[in-house]
């Protein structure tokens, strides 16, 4: 049989020609709805705790500041990115899904004007969904990187990127936050990791609030998983996942969705242990290194 007719074939069932493994195929609809929050009642607390400013002006320019970033990049990864927000809704969450070919996210007002929330905070969760989509592995589905990971993703690559030359320095920032700073990067990345760092406790406090523990930067979560956790880890793990990202000092490639763990190794910090985790790497309190 000729090569044009196996392509032929290859083609109505699958496909013909290889894939690049750097991106993840559309499918038509996806019945995975990754979620930023456990499902919660935290909106109706919505009008009873005191907001954070967040105006409706502003939560759009928000999540167009971001899309003007992702959308050529998500494109380049073969998907359609689509950012959607209901500033009137009171659900304290954000999630990614996809459908029809667009890689969509999903924003509502009742977690953006959260006491808890900064206005960086609120992009840090942009982020993290975004990071469902493009984080890579591990995943949760087969486009979907866990929870976990879309936290790491949100502050090695995302907050550089969308931060990049714009770091606004910082005057007020958590002691410990800025000591982690000061002794692991230079001089010239010590605004942006201030920055970060107020992000990562932006969110925190939010993810504290929810499960009624409190965050710290000088308490890190000292519990090492016997599997990969792929759920929402507990809010101090995640406070860990944000700051090891924000630490290390591997260049994520944009051009990747790491599909392995050995790609994944090659673009971000990847522990030296297995029973404890080194600077910049993913928390052994939801990651469970193999190689």
């Amino acid at each position: 049989m000729s090569r044009f007719f196996i392509c032929l074939f290859a083609l109505i069932l699958f496909g013909c020609g290889s894939q690049s493994p750097s991106k993840i195929q559309s499918t038509t609809t996806s019945h995975i709805k990754a979620s930023f929050l456990p499902e919660n009642d935290l909106w109706k607390e919505d009008g009873l705790i005191a907001g954070n400013g967040m105006t409706e002006e502003m939560f759009n320019q928000i999540m167009d500041e971001v899309r003007i970033i992702y959308e050529p990049i998500v494109k380049n990864l073969g998907g359609n990115l689509v950012i959607k927000g209901d500033y009137n809704d009171s659900t304290v969450n954000a999630y990614a899904d996809r459908e029809d070919g667009n890689w969509n996210v999903s924003m509502f007002g009742g977690l953006a004007k959260r006491s808890e929330i900064t206005h960086d905070g609120f992009v840090m969760v942009i982020a993290h969904e975004v990071g469902h989509h493009i984080g890579g592995f591990p995943f949760v589905s087969d486009w979907a990187a866990n929870e976990g990971e879309a936290d790491y993703f949100a502050s090695i690559a995302a907050a550089r990127t969308l931060w990049n030359g714009d770091s606004k320095s910082t005057i007020e920032v958590d002691s410990e936050a800025r000591k982690l700073c000061d002794k692991h990067m230079e001089n010239s990345e010590l605004s942006l990791c201030y920055r970060q760092m107020n992000a990562n406790y932006s969110i925190a406090n939010l993810l504290g609030a929810l499960g009624g523990t409190k965050v710290s930067f000088k308490t890190p979560d000292k519990s090492v998983v016997k599997k990969t956790n792929n759920e929402h880890p507990a809010a101090q793990c995640r406070l860990d996942t944000y700051v090891a990202g924000t630490l290390c000092k591997v260049q994520w490639d944009s051009n990747i969705i790491p599909q392995t763990e050995s790609e994944m190794g090659k673009q971000s910090c990847v522990s030296k242990s297995k029973t404890k985790a080194s600077i910049g790497s993913r928390p052994l309190c939801w990651f469970k290194p193999t190689i």
